[in-house]
């Protein structure tokens, strides 16, 4: 690199040097050290450190932001660990190295060629690429962007190196409904505000404030939706929170990693169309904000955050649905798989060896060992046990609002529990908005669909899609008359919060019996069996 000093004295200054004399009073010029060294592999061109000793990599020396953050990552030692594990063997250098492995290079490059020290550690060209070329012409054209694209089998991005029987990240993921188990994206991608949780890169920026560049980054329709990437949770460059995340696990607010988007609508709207129940308000519940409709008649003052959500649990929501266990053979004790929990389903089905599946399966097939750790459940059949109980709990208390006896799908007058009965007197009065969920106004048995919608369990699908009979389904005539009423499931079998969802289908019972004039069924109890253990949150 090469400098101009402007001269100091004029004309020329009794502190020239001969030189200086002889050659007249000229600028000074000067030459430093090149910010890059000849590459190891000079086929490649990965550059690696610019200084092994001080970890500076060669990007570093002009990406000093970047540099900095990456030095506390993981990524940062990834050969020393590697060193300390007394397990390293010559093909695990491409993912603890600069190699071909999670760029676009296709070829054996970087240490998998020339094992020198400059390689050592999962630095910048790893994901980026060759920097050679953009170091001699540090240009736009020549800038080695990275690709966050992922899917199994695929020779680029974390994938390539985060996959395989130890690391079955990629793997996982892919079957996640994150991942490709999952179509959202594809189908919500170019829909706003549907986007901003449902396509990976629009949640990078407006759940994250990413603005870096990517190779996917351009907007090209439908063919460049990315499902939920691992780089929409994860930066790349920075550790300041946990697993390289960019939001903390353990806050249990709004701010919380997975509550950025599992916080949509928790509660119904004060007007406007009301179709829609609840959508995404699983964190809601967890951390016990803004969740549900509160009857007249709601017996506690504060809102109730459950023991999942509470200071107690650290991990919050990952503490159960991210959870790691190791598989082995059952005759021969060998390893079979190191499960990383990136299926994010909590209990998983297990098949035959142990290991997750898709299921479905019965409750004595899941695992419930995420469940007894962090000094929460006492044990794997302790949590099963509850999660049978509230789950059982939840069912009663929603069949107590409306149990949809025919399998239909549609809630009519001969079906079960107290809104049928509510119908039933609409019906009778041509009332056709007691239950209309279009219109812009809430009734009480309009609030308590609200809040079965927020709590039901898988045995009550009924709960997520249905049609009224002799009801509005709109304010006025229109194009949607008879639509069905939605909700997406929430309550995690209601253990995202049991204590608040037994409060509010309490109340609403007791709202709906005193505002028709109605009485249950059968005999029920509807003590509130919400009171929360030792040392969970209330909050108003």
């Amino acid at each position: 690199m090469i400098s101009r000093l402007p001269r100091a004295l004029s004309p020329c200054g009794a502190a020239l040097t001969l030189l200086g004399l002889l050659t007249g009073c000229e600028d000074v010029v000067y030459r430093d050290r090149e910010l890059f060294n000849p590459p190891p592999d000079t086929a490649s061109g990965f550059l690696g450190y610019f200084n092994v000793a001080e970890k500076q990599t060669t990007c570093g020396n002009c990406h000093v932001s970047f540099q900095a953050q990456w030095m506390g990552t993981r990524h940062a030692r990834a050969a020393a660990d590697l060193d300390a594990s007394g397990q390293a063997q010559g093909f695990c250098w491409g993912c603890h190295a600069v190699s071909e492995l999670g760029n676009a290079v296709t070829v054996a490059a970087g240490y998998n060629v020339v094992a020198d020290s400059a390689y050592r550690d999962v630095q910048c060209e790893s994901c980026h690429g060759p920097g050679f070329q953009h170091v001699q012409n540090p240009s736009r054209e020549t800038r080695p962007l990275a690709s966050i694209h992922v899917d199994t089998g695929l020779t680029n991005s974390c994938g390539e190196c985060h996959s395989g029987a130890h690391t079955p990240y990629a793997e996982q993921w892919a079957a996640s409904k994150h991942g490709y188990g999952g179509q959202a994206y594809a189908t919500e991608g170019g829909r706003s505000p549907c986007s901003t949780c449902h396509e990976g890169r629009t949640a990078i920026r407006l759940n994250f404030g990413e603005t870096t560049n990517y190779v996917e980054l351009a907007d090209t329709g439908a063919a460049s939706y990315q499902p939920i990437l691992c780089a929409t949770c994860h930066d790349p460059h920075s550790a300041a929170n946990e697993g390289q995340l960019r939001a903390p696990l353990s806050e249990p607010s709004r701010e919380q990693l997975c509550v950025r988007c599992h916080s949509r609508e928790g509660h119904p709207p004060a007007s406007g169309v009301t179709r829609r129940g609840p959508h995404a308000a699983q964190g809601l519940l967890v951390i016990g904000e803004d969740a549900g409709w509160i009857p007249p008649n709601y017996t506690y003052p504060d809102k109730l955050v459950g023991a999942h959500g509470s200071e107690s649990n650290p991990r919050q929501c990952a503490s159960c649905h991210v959870t790691r266990f190791e598989v082995t053979d059952a005759a021969t004790g060998e390893f079979v798989l190191a499960s990383v929990g990136h299926t994010f389903e909590a209990i998983s089905c297990l098949d035959a060896q142990g290991a997750p599946t898709a299921g479905p399966c019965t409750v004595e097939q899941r695992d419930f060992r995420g469940c007894a750790v962090s000094g929460c459940h006492l044990s794997p059949s302790d949590a099963r046990s509850a999660f049978v109980a509230v789950k059982g709990r939840m069912n009663f208390l929603t069949d107590q609002l409306w149990a949809d006896t025919d399998a239909d799908g549609v809630m009519e007058t001969t079906d079960g529990g107290l809104l049928p009965d509510v119908l039933a007197q609409a019906i009778a009065a041509n009332n056709l908005n007691v239950i209309n969920l279009y219109d812009r106004t809430l009734t009480v048995a309009e609030g308590a669909i609200w809040n079965a919608q927020l709590a039901y369990t898988h045995d009550r699908e009924y709960w997520s899609s249905f049609t009224v009979q002799g009801q509005n389904s709109c304010a006025t005539p229109c194009s949607t008359q008879g639509a069905a009423n939605t909700a997406h499931k929430s309550s995690g079998e209601g253990v995202h919060n049991p204590f608040l969802l037994d409060a509010l289908l309490t109340s609403s019972i007791q709202a709906v019996q005193a505002a028709y004039g109605l009485a249950p069924d059968r005999p029920v109890d509807l003590t509130v069996r919400a009171t929360p253990p030792s040392g969970v949150r209330l909050r108003r």
